[in-house]
């Protein structure tokens, strides 16, 4: 494996929603990847670095919101729609969380 990249990736066109910790000033997002420790999403503002959220997210073809807890690490305008693409890190989740996403990046992709 790459050294770079300890950490598989693997993609995931989700919508979804970010909240301060104490659920309020709801943003609307969409994650473009997932890992087992963090997530990427697009945004229409840069998200300011080192700030804690609450992200809420659902798997394809899965009613279950699932709440996390991430701290941003990155923001960077990409394109020429205005967007950013974010990078973060998580904090805490539930446990049945973290198996889920364990489960989604080692399941093979669904075709299309």
């Amino acid at each position: 494996m790459d050294p770079r990249r300890e950490h598989v990736k693997r993609l995931l066109q989700v919508d979804a929603h970010l909240s301060d910790m104490d659920g309020q000033h709801n943003t609307v997002t969409q994650i473009i990847d997932i890992s087992r420790h963090g997530v990427s999403f697009l945004s229409d503002h840069p998200m300011p670095i080192g700030e804690n959220y609450v992200l809420h997210f659902s798997f394809p073809a899965c009613s279950i919101v699932n709440h996390v807890a991430l701290t941003v690490l990155h923001s960077a305008h990409v394109g020429t729609h205005g967007r950013y693409r974010n990078d973060a890190y998580f904090l805490s989740m539930p446990a049945d969380c973290a198996l889920k996403i364990a489960d989604y990046l080692t399941s093979p992709p669904e075709e299309e």
